[in-house]
C-alpha cells in the first residue's frame, strides 16, 4: 500500500541521514587538519592520505627545507622546518610532518609557531594545518614549525610530510596526494686534543718546522689564527710561530 510504501521511504531517509551526516563531519574534520599517522613515514606504516583520497601518492623532493648547518643537527637545538608544496590549480591544500629516526620512531619535539595556520598531530608527534591553514597562495601553500633535536646518539632524521592538494569539490575525489623526504645527519662533536709535536725539544738557537698533530681537530674547517708554544716548565715563556701553515683538519705545520 501508499501508506507502507512512505513508512519504508521514510526509514530509509533516515538511515541515510545517519550515513551522509558523520561523512560530512569527517570531511569537515579533514579540512581542518589530518588525523595523524598520515605522513608517508615508516612510523606511520606508510600510509597517507590516499587511505581517504583516491589516487596515488607522488613522491617530491625539495619540498623540506630547514635552517639545520651542513654538518647536522645538535643535541638539544631548536630548528625551523619548512614543508612548502606547490599543484597548479590547487584550491585548498593541507599537509602532516614528523620526524623519525631510521627504525621509524618519532624523535625530537615539535613547536607550533603560527597557531593559526598549523597544530599538533598524531600525539604531539606530528604538525598539520588548520582549517585557516589550507588555503594556498596561487598554487602554492607552506607551513613552518620549530623542532628540537634529540639526545645526542640518535643518528639520522627523517622528515617525511604527505601534502594533500585538492579540488574543493567538498569530497575525496579529485585530490592529488604527494609525499616528500629529508634526511638530515648528526653532527659530530669533537673532542680536540694535541697528540703529538715534533720536534718535542730543540736546543737554543734552533730554528724550522714544527710539525703539530691533533687528534678530533677541525683546524682547516674553522680555521687557525695563532700557532704558539709554551715552555712546560714556565708557561709565561711563549714562543710565537713567525709563520704556518694548515695543511688538514689534523696537521699544522709551523715555524719557529
Amino acid at each position: 500500500t501508499n501508506l507502507n510504501k512512505n513508512k519504508l521511504m521514510k526509514a530509509i531517509y533516515k538511515f541515510l541521514s545517519v550515513l551522509i551526516i558523520p561523512g560530512t563531519l569527517i570531511l569537515f574534520s579533514w579540512a581542518s587538519g589530518s588525523p595523524g599517522g598520515k605522513t608517508g613515514s615508516s612510523g606511520d606504516g606508510g600510509t597517507t592520505c590516499t587511505q581517504c583520497h583516491a589516487g596515488t601518492a607522488t613522491a617530491q623532493s625539495g619540498w623540506i627545507t630547514t635552517n639545520i648547518p651542513v654538518e647536522g643537527y645538535t643535541a638539544g637545538q631548536t630548528y625551523a622546518i619548512t614543508v612548502t608544496g606547490t599543484h597548479s590549480g590547487v584550491v585548498k591544500m593541507g599537509f602532516e610532518l614528523t620526524a623519525e629516526n631510521s627504525m621509524g620512531n618519532k624523535k625530537g619535539s615539535w613547536a607550533i609557531t603560527d597557531a593559526s595556520r598549523t597544530k599538533f598531530a598524531n600525539a604531539n608527534q606530528a604538525v598539520t594545518h588548520t582549517a585557516a591553514g589550507n588555503t594556498p597562495s596561487g598554487n602554492t601553500n607552506t607551513w613552518t614549525a620549530n623542532w628540537t633535536a634529540p639526545a645526542a646518539g640518535t643518528g639520522n632524521i627523517k622528515f617525511n610530510a604527505a601534502v594533500n592538494a585538492a579540488n574543493g569539490n567538498g569530497n575525496t575525489s579529485g585530490d592529488q596526494i604527494y609525499t616528500t623526504l629529508l634526511t638530515i645527519g648528526e653532527a659530530v662533536v669533537l673532542n680536540p686534543q694535541i697528540v703529538s709535536v715534533n720536534p718535542d725539544m730543540a736546543e737554543q738557537g734552533w730554528s724550522g718546522t714544527v710539525v703539530i698533530n691533533g687528534d678530533e681537530t677541525s683546524w682547516l674547517m674553522d680555521g687557525v689564527s695563532n700557532v704558539m708554544l709554551k715552555l712546560n716548565s714556565n708557561s709565561s715563556v711563549v714562543l710565537n710561530a713567525s709563520s704556518f701553515t694548515v695543511s688538514s683538519n689534523s696537521i699544522v705545520n709551523a715555524v719557529f
